[in-house]
């Protein structure tokens, strides 16, 4: 909150100036239920003010934070979907960044702030230590939020094939952006290696999924997809959950829950076998 309105007096504070925070940190890949716990930090604080006499009342009571959609059927990809998605996308600038979304669930925000340094090839993992923000009028690699964020991620050999075919891309980039080119060791970033734009992913995936004639999803539904997938494909949900960096188990079964193939089934069979004895 400082960066954004840490020059405004208390008193002065609006609820549309704090909504207005709350879209420039979704408009910086963060999640909407990040941006709900950045919500509730900002209400107790400013509650803490008003029971100090330092405000009259709470702009935050009037604040509508972003609402958290669960990830259904309607906001996920299905495996073919997600083929035609990649199939779109393929020799594309940005193919790597959708592979990896799909096959890591990585945030776009980690994917983002990726660095080369933190990408084992060879063995195949990626190393999870940022978020990539837009901080006091500049773009900043933050430190994860959680120790559950900062995690390694393996590679399957598809996502290690797509990011041999952009590195190649972008060292030839790199001659052509001659002194311009900003050495920030990114792996996702603009032709001159400087960071790449949130919203640019965003428009990216738009025009992708209209050329694959795919229905509209947001960037994050692709971490979505990524979860799902490896749910119903058998994986279990603490693995699931650490892939995607959740604090526990429990969110991710709160989320994906329903991704669980045959569990309603399963449950309601057991239950008939201890009825019986």
């Amino acid at each position: 909150m400082l960066p954004h309105l840490g020059d405004r007096r208390l008193t002065a504070l609006q609820p549309l100036e704090l909504e207005r925070l709350y879209r420039r940190l979704l408009d910086a890949g963060l999640a909407p239920s990040t941006v709900r716990i950045t919500h509730k930090i900002v209400h107790k604080a400013l509650a803490d003010a008003v029971r100090l006499g330092y405000l009259a009342a709470n702009p935050a009571d009037r604040a509508a934070p972003p609402r958290v959609v669960q990830a259904t059927a309607g906001t996920v990809l299905g495996p073919e979907e997600a083929r035609r998605l990649l199939e779109a996308a393929r020799g594309d600038r940005l193919e790597a960044l959708a592979v990896l979304a799909l096959t890591t669930g990585m945030r776009q925000g980690e994917l983002l702030a990726l660095r080369w340094r933190d990408v084992d090839l060879e063995g195949g993992t990626i190393r999870v230590t940022g978020s990539l923000a837009w901080v006091a009028g500049e773009y900043r690699i933050q430190e994860p939020k959680t120790a559950s964020s900062r995690r390694a991620v393996a590679l399957g050999e598809l996502a290690r094939s797509a990011l041999r075919a952009h590195r190649q891309r972008q060292l030839e980039e790199r001659p052509r952006a001659g002194p311009a080119w900003h050495d920030l060791d990114l792996v996702f970033c603009r032709e001159d290696g400087y960071y790449l734009n949130p919203k640019a992913p965003l428009d990216w995936l738009e025009r992708t999924l209209a050329r694959a004639g795919l229905r509209k999803v947001r960037f994050h539904d692709l971490r979505h997809t990524a979860a799902t997938l490896a749910i119903a494909s058998g994986v279990d949900v603490r693995t699931t959950g650490a892939l995607l960096g959740h604090v526990s188990a429990k969110m991710t079964l709160d989320t994906y829950g329903h991704a669980l193939p045959g569990a309603a089934e399963a449950a309601a069979q057991a239950i008939d076998a201890a009825l019986r004895g």
